[in-house]
């Protein structure tokens, strides 16, 4: 079966957003960044949202 994974950074601000897509783009580790700046709580984990089959997400 295919599976996919996926994972995020959530933030209150587009500038926020903007900062933190810059900073990931010139090498910042990613899971890093959502556990220091992420508002939900998969920030905790490196912003990830675990796998997902065809049609779960």
């Amino acid at each position: 079966m295919t599976q996919a994974t996926a994972r995020h950074i959530l933030v209150k601000s587009e500038e926020a957003c903007k900062d933190l897509k810059k900073k990931i783009e010139e090498g910042a580790d990613f899971g890093k960044m959502a556990k220091q700046h992420s508002d939900c709580p998969s920030g905790k984990e490196g912003g990830s949202l675990g796998s997902f089959g065809p049609g779960q997400m």
